[in-house]
């Protein structure tokens, strides 16, 4: 049997400004998303407006689909990007302990100090909790407290990561990405990877939505989440060095952009029928099944085409493009709690649907704005928020950092593997 030669396939890619803008664009995207879902009427959430509206839903209905996948496809990207860098076991091990102390820190901070008024605001619109936070706080740290007894789903005992949730999985995702790079150096795979990714996007759609389709019906809960966000995570991963792929979504800008539209106009007639009226049985099987094809091709086109017009227009670099990069990650640490925590102060003064919303809206903005402002001026604190400050640390003060991160994060990290 023939030995793999492990050499790297081509030099590592140069810096796709393209995929940057897209992440920067995404991520506040899920600002507006979240700030929707205080709104929708029939879609779960942390907290509810007491402006409710079911014709919300068909606007959310534009980014619900791929919204995810996108950012996912962008975080397996960057992340291989940084791998070909590293050769060898001792590297990618070193590299993979800086990764947990770069991803856990913040979500460690999240879980004990930025989610905990999510849950207060939570308790206080579903239970008519009568706490001040300060109360609510202080039992919080006790993870046997009776108040939590129907709030027991978390990390620790009503310890849950709500919208951090991505950092967790990401986390998990990048260790497995870790685990899988030596196979991505086997000449054949490599040989069969540019024969799948430089097929026709036609059948790339099918392709993917039908494995999105497929985890749908075999998993349920957060397992269909995780692994569909895995699903475009490794894609991400593979497509670094092949060409191809991106060949191929130029050549279906067009029709990708198409297709979108139209399916997009499906998809909303699909959830009107579903919704709006009683079918048998029968029928309401097969009109879920159409939704749900619908709403798996819609995720895989519009991810498609929005990467297809990024390459076309985005892939240049701006003044603002790093500052905007390096802000992105603590604003998307903040901003849900903001959300939630303006929109319960607002409540009892009945400002209206649009005035509130917009009040939400600025001042999420602003308090996130002050957030990454603050810890700007303070580098030596800038990791728990997981921001770059660009402040050039000694490389005895980046081991002491890494270390004491480390030995920080490590209950957490046994938890979650565990």
């Amino acid at each position: 049997m023939p030995v793999a030669v492990k050499t790297m396939p081509q030099p590592y890619p140069a810096r796709r400004h393209d995929l940057d803008w897209l992440r920067v664009l995404a991520f506040g995207l899920l600002m507006l998303y979240h700030l929707g879902m205080l709104y929708v009427e029939s879609w779960g959430y942390h907290y509810k407006s007491q402006y409710l509206s079911s014709s919300l839903e068909y606007l959310m209905l534009l980014s619900s689909p791929w919204r995810m996948f996108l950012i996912w496809f962008i975080s397996g990207f960057a992340l291989a990007a940084v791998l070909q860098k590293y050769l060898g076991w001792k590297s990618c091990l070193v590299f993979g302990l800086k990764r947990t102390v770069v991803l856990l820190l913040p979500l460690l901070v999240g879980l004990w100090l930025i989610v905990p008024p999510q849950l207060y605001a939570e308790m206080v619109q579903k239970d008519g909790l009568e706490l001040s936070y300060w109360q609510f706080y202080r039992a919080f740290f006790d993870l046997q407290h009776p108040l939590f007894n129907d709030y027991q789903r978390g990390v620790w005992p009503h310890v849950d990561v709500n919208h951090l949730w991505f950092l967790r999985s990401l986390w998990t995702f990048t260790l497995l990405a870790l685990l899988l790079t030596p196979l991505l150096y086997i000449r054949h795979l490599r040989a069969w990877l540019e024969g799948l990714f430089g097929m026709s996007l036609h059948w790339q759609l099918v392709l993917w939505s039908g494995l999105l389709l497929l985890i749908r019906y075999q998993f349920s809960g957060d397992s269909v989440r995780e692994l569909q966000g895995l699903l475009f995570f490794l894609l991400g991963v593979l497509v670094v060095q092949l060409p191809v792929f991106w060949q191929r979504l130029s050549e279906a800008r067009l029709w990708l952009g198409w297709f979108c539209c139209l399916n997009y106009l499906l998809l909303c007639g699909l959830y009107f029928i579903i919704n709006q009226t009683e079918l048998p049985p029968e029928l309401m099987q097969g009109r879920l099944f159409a939704l749900r094809l619908s709403f798996s091709m819609q995720g895989v086109a519009v991810t498609c085409w929005l990467l297809a017009l990024a390459q076309r227009y985005l892939n240049r670099p701006h003044r603002y493009l790093s500052v905007a990069n390096r802000a992105i990650f603590p604003c998307y640490l903040l901003h849900q709690t903001l959300l939630i925590v303006v929109a319960l102060w607002l409540t009892p003064y009945a400002l209206g649907a649009w005035l509130e919303a917009t009040l939400v809206l600025l001042l999420t903005v602003l308090g996130s704005f002050c957030f990454v402002w603050i810890f700007w001026q303070l580098p030596w604190c800038s990791a728990l928020v997981g921001l770059k400050t660009g402040y050039v640390f000694t490389d005895r003060q980046r081991i002491f950092g890494y270390v004491l991160g480390l030995l920080l994060v490590s209950p957490l990290a046994l938890r979650l593997l565990l």
